[in-house]
């Protein structure tokens, strides 16, 4: 077990699951990222141990069950001090140099990263409170408002979460995008209405049908696949939003008439986090359908198993167990 600073607080990890930012990472590189490294930042653990100067900033005690915001912050700086802690100037995230790294038994963090949770919530639902608050976070600046239409592109982990949020939001026609059968299936068992194959449909020709000739309100891009970001401007309506929520290769560029979008008067958002939603995350885990979002599980030894198995995108969110049990400890 590792020593604990004195500002910080030593979590051990039971669950981290697998994102397609961690696959990234270790496939392509992202940010600029060397290999070898210890990757995995939607967790869940116990507190085992709180350091001397931790302990006067939480109320968090041994033994709570928490998960945690995996990006630094200062909370003093002027990004911080606007309200903008994920763009903070002193200790916003950079891959580079603090390697999202909770694919581990243990980690410390400082306090104001981890939430408490209820120990109601099993901990394989509770590490997902990291995507559950980035989606939350891309629906408030989504601005989508009761009885809008809404494409989601991408039936995977998070675009299903994103489908759970948009149908408490009061979303209609909600229509989901995705080649896989599996995942389109599962799209509608929780609450999508229509489902589009981009494999044999004519995705602008369908999502029109849908929407009787006026394209969607709100399109959210989860898949960071091209194609299928080049078709959002076709699909969204016209004083739409389109919201590029998934992270695309670096080297990519999006082909875009900004002619058609003034004349749709429409609206591109990009989203990244918000730790100050985390809370409101932790109390949704109660509402939303998480079973149904939880693929296989893995011992830590099986992790590039897991990897393997994600880049088949047959699965929901797969899951890292990292906590070893307790006979072997």
């Amino acid at each position: 077990m590792p020593s604990t600073p004195p500002d910080e607080i030593l979590v051990k990890i039971e669950y981290c699951a697998l994102c397609a930012t961690d696959v990234h990472l270790v496939n392509n590189g992202l940010f600029g990222v060397d290999q070898p490294l210890i990757v995995g930042h939607e967790m869940s653990g116990t507190v085992v141990e709180i350091g001397e100067l931790a302990a006067k900033e939480t109320d968090l005690q041994i033994g709570d069950h928490v998960t945690a915001n995996p990006v630094p912050y200062c909370g003093s700086c002027a990004h911080c001090r606007r309200g903008q802690p994920s763009h903070c100037e002193n200790a916003a995230f950079d891959p580079a140099k603090k390697p999202m790294d909770a694919m581990a038994e243990y980690r410390t963090y400082p306090p104001r990263q981890l939430y408490r949770v209820p120990k109601e919530i099993p901990f394989e639902h509770a590490c997902l409170v990291e995507p559950i608050t980035t989606a939350s976070r891309g629906m408030e600046l989504a601005n989508m408002q009761l009885g809008s239409t809404v494409c989601i592109s991408g039936a995977g982990s998070i675009g299903l979460i994103m489908l759970d949020l948009v149908k408490y939001r009061g979303g209609t026609r909600v229509t989901v995008i995705d080649p896989v059968p599996e995942k389109r299936q599962l799209a509608l068992e929780l609450g999508a209405q229509y489902v589009i194959d981009p494999n044999s449909q004519d995705v602008v020709a369908e999502g029109m049908r849908i929407t009787e000739g006026l394209g969607y309100d709100v399109v959210f891009e989860m898949s960071g696949v091209g194609s299928a970001a080049e078709l959002c401007p076709e699909l969204v309506a016209h004083c739409g939003c389109i919201e590029y929520f998934a992270v695309y290769p670096e080297s990519y560029r999006l082909p875009l008439s900004l002619f058609d979008m003034f004349n749709k008067e429409a609206r591109i958002q990009f989203t990244f986090t918000n730790p100050y939603l985390y809370p409101k995350s932790v109390d949704l885990l109660q509402r939303l359908d998480m079973d149904r979002l939880i693929g296989p599980i893995y011992a830590i030894e099986d992790a590039a198993q897991a990897f393997a198995d994600f880049r088949t995108a047959k699965y929901p969110k797969l899951l890292i167990r990292c906590a070893a049990d307790e006979k072997q400890q």
